[in-house]
């Protein structure tokens, strides 16, 4: 898929500057695609667009939806040039600080809240959610009352399209709000087994909220949609990402219990998860129900396949995060504590790809292929020509030599990355790394590598890599250090708070990625 060498950054949306208290898809979005531009850089990656959850420490990767936009990126800036909102209303809300809502704790039929310990973030994105919502459903009413006849056709011709996820998720959410009790499985039993009368009596008795929530859907895929033009127009494309499996707590399991191993309760009997390693001596316990991967083969996949074909109407390039569990995933039993009992288990990796290619004919996929038993996808992702990852920063361990992420060891259709969003910073990882990689990494180098210098020079590396696609981090490019790492993983609400400041991104910054970005050929 990756045809000629280019590079981009990775910032998520939610990073970006913004005077409500989460980063947008208004303004400084667009400032941010003409920084990309001006330094010569041909992608933007960011993290799954998906709703969060704060029982999930508000990470991306756990959400009560597969399809669904998270409304708290929607633009206030753009609704009110709109005219669904007041200018007024946005100095209301900008003169009231965000420390007055930050210890709010959710109410129970907040439908952002989910099942599961509630793990609130010290940060800001409860708190922007708590000041933005009532301004979303104002625009939301607003238009409903006001649209314009074009408009209210596009919003027609919008959930007509969508309907295949919107209906369900539109009345989970609003189901969540009614009851006053966020996780499906406590609703009703009629309700829970989705029977066909209570289904249709629910819809109709709750309509009303259902069409301000398929409203701010509207609103946010609108948005998405203009900043994708506003971005084809410069020649930068979108990297999007896919977490591999689904929150229990969602809309999709709710909708298709059939489609993973659930018993007679509706209980996952297995949950997902890593084995123990050198890291973890009890394993990672992701918790998401397992597939059942026998029902999505009968089916063709079509559940897969509708959202795969989601993912490629919002994005040029999805990465495909936990790619393995395609081919072998490790299964705990639901009632173990941790991830120490379990087995691997194979997936249909095969048959999988073959409903993929026949949909789609070409994939503009990207691998994660990190972490234990990559060998196992290897070769399926050289079968199909799937370019999987390279990091820099895992190349200095004592497999040096040998190791496939060292940059002497890349081949051309990778993508290589100075550091993930589950890294640390550059710097960070330096400061924080043992005596011997630091003396490895100085051998590699042949040079002393320090605090000033390691930034510029894993930035280097990673741009003269012969792997075709190069994403260094926003925080890289600004040799930035630890407190300002994305995510620590295991550390909940702690992490997915980082954002810009406001003029962080110089003219400078843009000049040196410029030439770095020509010198290797990627511009």
């Amino acid at each position: 898929m990756l045809q000629q060498r280019s590079s981009g950054l990775l910032l998520h949306i939610t990073s970006l500057p913004s005077a409500h208290g989460v980063g947008d898809l208004g303004p400084e979005a667009y400032r941010f695609a003409d920084f990309l531009e001006s330094a010569g850089q041909t992608y933007w990656q960011i993290l799954p667009l998906t709703p969060v959850d704060p029982g999930a420490g508000f990470s991306p990767y756990s959400s009560p939806s597969a399809f669904a936009g998270n409304v708290l990126m929607i633009s206030l800036e753009k609704l009110a040039e709109e005219g669904l909102l007041r200018e007024e209303d946005l100095t209301t809300l900008h003169e009231k600080p965000l420390e007055d809502v930050t210890l709010s704790e959710p109410s129970a039929g907040d439908p952002a809240v989910l099942a599961g310990p509630l793990v609130l973030a010290p940060s800001t994105l409860h708190a922007a959610w708590l000041k933005k919502r009532p301004l979303l459903e104002q625009a939301a009413e607003t238009f409903r009352r006001d649209a314009s006849i074009a408009r209210q056709a596009d919003y027609v011709q919008f959930i007509e399209r969508q309907a295949h996820w919107l209906d369900d998720y539109a009345l989970f959410s609003a189901l969540q709000e009614d009851t006053g009790e966020p996780f499906w499985l406590r609703w009703p039993e009629e309700l829970v087994r989705r029977d066909p009368d209570a289904i249709s009596q629910h819809t109709e008795r709750l309509r009303d909220k259902i069409e301000l929530i398929k409203i701010q859907q509207f609103f946010f895929f609108g948005q998405w949609n203009e900043l994708i033009y506003y971005c084809y127009a410069r020649k930068i494309h979108l990297i999007g990402d896919i977490p591999i499996y689904v929150q229990f707590n969602s809309a999709d399991v709710w909708a298709n219990p059939t489609m993973f191993k659930l018993d007679e309760n509706l209980q996952p009997l297995y949950v997902a998860g890593a084995p123990p390693d050198y890291f973890s001596e009890y394993g990672q316990r992701w918790g998401n129900p397992i597939y059942d991967w026998e029902e999505h083969e009968r089916t063709g996949f079509a559940w897969w396949m509708r959202r795969m074909r989601h993912q490629m109407s919002l994005y040029s390039l999805t990465r495909l995060d936990h790619f393995l569990g395609f081919a072998v995933y490790w299964e705990i039993p639901a009632s173990e504590p941790t991830a120490k009992v379990g087995e691997w288990v194979k997936a249909p990796i095969e048959a999988f790809m073959h409903a993929m290619y026949r949909q789609f004919v070409t994939l503009p996929i990207i691998a994660e292929d990190l972490g234990a038993r990559t060998a196992d996808v290897q070769p399926h992702l050289r079968h199909y020509g799937i370019p999987g990852m390279r990091v820099i920063q895992f190349g200095f361990g004592e497999d040096l030599p040998t190791s496939s992420h060292i940059v002497h060891n890349h081949a051309e259709n990778f993508v290589v990355y100075s550091g993930t969003h589950d890294n640390n910073t550059t710097l960070g990882w330096f400061r924080e790394s043992s005596e011997a990689v630091c003396e490895r990494l100085n051998d590699y180098m042949g040079f002393p590598v320090t605090t000033e210098n390691v930034v510029d020079q894993v930035c280097r590396l990673t741009m003269q890599s012969v792997a075709r696609l190069a994403i260094i981090p926003v925080q890289d490019l600004l040799k930035l250090d630890e407190t300002n790492r994305m995510n620590t993983p295991g550390l909940g609400g702690r992490s997915w708070q980082w954002r810009l400041q406001p003029d962080q991104l110089t003219p400078e910054a843009a000049e040196w990625l410029l030439k770095l970005t020509k010198m290797t050929g990627r511009g």
